[in-house]
């Protein structure tokens, strides 16, 4: 594969698999967008082990990959994979932080366990462990490492990590995972085998409304340390206005996940880009 084919190929697997952080990508400069890419692209590869494999044990063989892929990436020995060697190029340009890759390997070995989550710590650790991780990862392409980029990115991360495990809970269903914390199923006297009952969806409306509300807290937090930032972090702090557009649809929708109400149109996700580029959020 040549330099010239690769970023468009990889541009193209986040387009398809990751709409919402491809467009963010769009308001990045331009000689850090395949950059970004790059590591879309491994954030895709993990994410969607879970619903391509057969059974548990083919998901850990994946993971086993992956963690061998790292591990030849930092000695510069790439396997022969699309999305490891673009990550090379980008090592090549800016050194990336392996140990946090490896973290996010780690963190994804959850979603082959279908034992449900326990706590709302542990949700949070997740969306933390995924989406937070990811934008850490991504901040230093930006050239701005200081601890309040770092924050701002990871927190924008976080908060869009809860809406998307929010809605994704019907589709979570079908592949025998369950992201919604046993201590919040207990409250209202409710198990992972019972939740989805018709005589439950009042509770489980109630679910997710605490859950969308946990995830507006995370949005503030995310939004008040964009600010912070300042204009240096918006590459990987812009999802911000995505996450409020998906979190108000849920409202909407009274909080039910599967409703159409919760589709979100390009076009208003792209305006919601251009107001969060205007007011730094």
């Amino acid at each position: 594969m040549t330099r010239e084919t690769e970023p468009s190929h990889i541009a193209e697997e986040v387009r398809q698999y990751d709409y919402d952080r491809w467009l963010c990508s769009l308001f990045a400069p331009s000689d850090i967008r395949e950059h970004l890419f790059a590591f879309l692209a491994f954030n895709i590869e993990l994410s969607r082990i879970r619903e391509t494999v057969s059974e548990p044990m083919l998901g850990d063989i994946r993971l086993q990959w992956w963690r061998e892929a790292i591990s030849g990436l930092e000695r510069r020995s790439p396997k022969s994979h699309p999305v490891i060697e673009a990550l090379d190029f980008t090592n090549r340009r800016r050194p990336i932080d392996f140990s946090l890759m490896q973290d996010m390997v780690d963190v994804r070995a959850r979603d082959l366990d279908p034992t449900p989550i326990s706590s709302i710590d542990e949700l949070m650790a997740y969306a933390d462990g995924t989406g937070g991780a990811l934008h850490r990862l991504m901040m230093p392409l930006t050239g701005f490492e200081s601890s309040e980029g770092m924050d701002a990115a990871g927190q924008a991360g976080r908060a869009f990590a809860l809406s998307g495990i929010i809605r994704a809970i019907p589709f979570h269903f079908r592949h025998d995972l369950v992201l919604i914390p046993v201590e919040m199923m207990e409250e209202v006297g409710v198990t992972r085998n019972t939740v989805f009952q018709e005589e439950h969806r009042r509770s489980f409306f109630g679910i997710v409304e605490e859950m969308t509300k946990l995830a507006g807290l995370e949005l503030q937090k995310a939004q008040k340390q964009a600010r912070l930032a300042g204009p240096n972090v918006k590459p990987v702090s812009l999802i911000n206005g995505i996450t409020g557009l998906y979190l108000r649809r849920l409202k909407a929708a009274s909080y039910d996940p599967a409703h159409s109400k919760v589709q979100v149109g390009r076009l208003a996700k792209i305006a919601s880009l251009f107001v969060t580029n205007l007011s730094g959020r």
